[in-house]
């Protein structure tokens, strides 16, 4: 009687953490009250809508019938488990069901009619990949995973392919009965599955994406091994001895903009080696990616993975999200990130504590640098983090503390060391945080720009209220001499199709149409941003696409550009950021809802300074007519260097 109770007791248990709303076993989830689920899964998802809630208590009890079911047909089915809205491995969306039974992982979608949009289908099934990649127990040849969209109106022709079944929700127990496999295999055990530690992407993705990292040459973050081979030398150095002395490390890497900064966080993230420094985790296994790069850069995120899809694992094994990876390792009990090294691009940009707060919801939060920390100090035995420290690119708000965050992070931390360029040692040593300064750490000549190695400078003095016009003409002429393009025009059509025919014949390049975010008047002349703007596509696909830059019909803001590159820029000049008199303006520009901003001209300035930088060849900027702020911006880019153009 005593074990028959305690079993009882067991298959009532829900098993649920922070990591999906409910989790047990059959017997505890169909005999689970409606109530009793919905409360637990509105304690899961904290922003729940009603809207959710009604999707909630419309499709689990379908799901339950279903799986009392099976109860009834199959005596094995009582090790079986259910979990729902579980948390996806690499992001933050979440699956609604997922069974697991004898060989199989089913991801159950429910909709409340027969409306199977294709981008739906497509989505549900990228559930089914993504646990197949990137759940350490989901990537065997032993278990199927497969998502199963089941419909309460859907009727007629059921169809199948590799990653998805479409269905009606009455005949859902039919389709999970095709995958179960009792006499050949075992279920995944529901503790094991939500386990945090199963949170790693497969050997086998990870060696493919290694694999194509080294013998490709990515069309956007070009080659640069000569110029960065010091740094990325000095770093592995360094690296190596915070394993074998067990330490943490703080690294920083500055460099000038274009000069291989996210290169370097690449070349190491895909580090073979690091597989033989790589310190079991809790679980007792070793993490399958020793190192992860991680960027607060959403557009850059998507170019990357864009150009590293044919991988597979839609090139999400090294390259992933800053703002995502906070959340999944800011939860309640989390464990510690499956990685030694992490690398954060752009880390003068990491928010500030406000901007977390108000992101994430969180009053308890902390700035960005100071989570990163407290991450990587739970990782066993030796953790190194890594910031890739750009100048004058804070463009967004929470990003204006920019390094002293950092200091701050790992102040009052006695077993952290710092190590970085000379320029930040005044920033931490004003902090009390001891800083070992090293100039192979800092990146001083850029190589983006095939012929511009002093466009960082002249677009740093066109910013700025205080550079004379011979002196920005002269950093111009030497940008001619060298080759590079810079002209300036009031005529957008001949501006469009001087780069169509320049570029007719080189189907690979890349140029595309630039604007600022927070201008208001380029409309009126045709010239508008996409709301739904997709960087991948944009940056990589043929001319045919009608996504590609080279139509020059969408263009990208400076939250688009940041951190990549075109060959030709066509820059549309807004009227955000004018010249009146002998300084620059921005009260034509939209107004920040963030009352936080402490310098919005400054951010401008610093939005401005992107937009002028993503030219490897050349940069033509046009400049509407109409107001006087526009004719003054025309004369001083003039004034400035720029060519007039036709």
């Amino acid at each position: 009687m005593a074990l028959r109770a305690f079993t009882h007791m067991m298959e009532q248990e829900n098993l649920a953490n922070s990591y999906c709303g409910w989790a047990s076993r059959l017997p505890a989830f169909t005999c689970g009250s409606l109530e009793e689920i919905v409360a637990s899964l509105s304690a899961f998802v904290a922003d729940a809508t009603p809207e959710q809630i009604r999707a909630w208590r419309n499709s689990v009890p379908p799901v339950q019938a279903s799986a009392s079911a099976l109860l009834k047909v199959e005596p094995k089915s009582i090790e079986y488990g259910a979990v729902l809205e579980y948390l996806m491995p690499d992001g933050p969306r979440r699956a609604d069901v997922i069974l697991l039974v004898s060989g199989a992982v089913l991801v159950i979608e429910l909709k409340g009619d027969d409306a199977w949009q294709p981008e739906f289908i497509e989505q549900a099934s990228d559930y089914a990949r993504r646990l197949y990649w990137y759940h350490a127990l989901c990537g065997s040849q032993d278990v199927r995973v497969h998502t199963i969209l089941a419909s309460y109106g859907r009727r007629g022709t059921e169809t199948f392919a590799e990653w998805h079944t479409c269905t009606n929700a009455d005949n859902l127990l039919n389709v999970v009965r095709r995958f179960d496999r009792p006499a050949d295999a075992l279920p995944i055990k529901v503790s094991e599955f939500i386990a945090p530690q199963t949170w790693q992407p497969s050997l086998s993705l990870v060696q493919a994406a290694r694999k194509f990292f080294a013998d490709h040459d990515l069309p956007h973050i070009k080659r640069i091994d000569d110029i960065t081979a010091a740094a990325v030398e000095r770093i592995l150095k360094e690296i190596r001895r915070a394993c074998a002395q067990e330490k943490r490390l703080l690294i920083l890497l500055s460099g000038v903009p274009g000069a291989g900064k996210t290169y370097v966080g690449l070349k190491i993230a895909h580090e073979p080696f690091l597989d033989d420094l790589a310190t079991p985790m809790e679980s007792g296994d070793k993490p399958t990616a020793p190192a992860v790069f991680l960027s607060g850069n959403g557009p850059l995120v998507e170019v990357l993975q864009y150009e590293l899809r044919r991988a597979g694992g839609g090139g999400r094994v090294f390259v992933r999200g800053v703002r995502d990876f906070v959340e999944r390792y800011s939860r309640k009990a989390a464990p510690a990130p499956p990685h030694h090294v992490l690398i954060f691009d752009e880390a003068q940009r990491a928010w500030d504590a406000e901007k977390v707060k108000s992101h994430h919801g969180r009053r308890d939060a902390i700035s960005e640098p100071a989570a990163f920390i407290e991450f990587a100090e739970r990782i066993p035995s030796w953790s190194v983090v890594i910031g890739l420290i750009g100048e004058g690119q804070e463009i967004h708000t929470g990003e204006e503390a920019g390094i002293g965050q950092w200091a701050e992070a790992v102040r009052n931390r006695p077993n952290w060391e710092t190590i970085g360029p000379a320029q930040f040692h005044g920033s931490f040593i004003r902090g009390g945080v001891q800083y070992q300064t090293a100039p192979d750490l800092h990146l001083a000549t850029s190589v983006r720009f095939n012929f511009a190695a002093g466009l960082s400078d002249w677009a740093a003095g066109i910013v700025a209220n205080d550079s004379p016009p011979e002196k920005l003409r002269g950093i111009a002429r030497d940008l001619v001499r060298a080759g590079y393009q810079l002209r300036v025009t009031r005529d957008l059509a001949k501006a469009q199709q001087f780069l169509w025919a320049k570029y007719r014949d080189l189907p690979d390049s890349r140029f595309g149409l630039l604007v600022s975010s927070r201008d208001r008047d380029l409309g009126a002349y045709g010239v508008r941003q996409s709301r739904f703007f997709r960087a991948g596509p944009w940056y990589a696909d043929p001319e045919a696409s009608p996504n590609s830059c080279r139509r020059l019909q969408e263009a990208a803001t400076e939250f688009g550009a940041q951190g990549l590159e075109l060959d030709h820029v066509l820059l549309a000049w807004g009227g955000d950021f004018v010249r009146n008199g002998a300084k620059w303006d921005n009260s034509g520009a939209k107004r920040y809802r963030d009352t936080s901003v402490k310098d919005p001209l400054q951010l401008r300035r610093n939005a401005y300074r992107v937009l002028l930088t993503r030219g490897r060849e050349g940069l033509l900027i046009w400049v509407p007519e109409g107001t006087p702020g526009f004719d003054k911006t025309f004369e001083f880019l003039g004034e400035g260097g720029c060519t007039a153009f036709p």
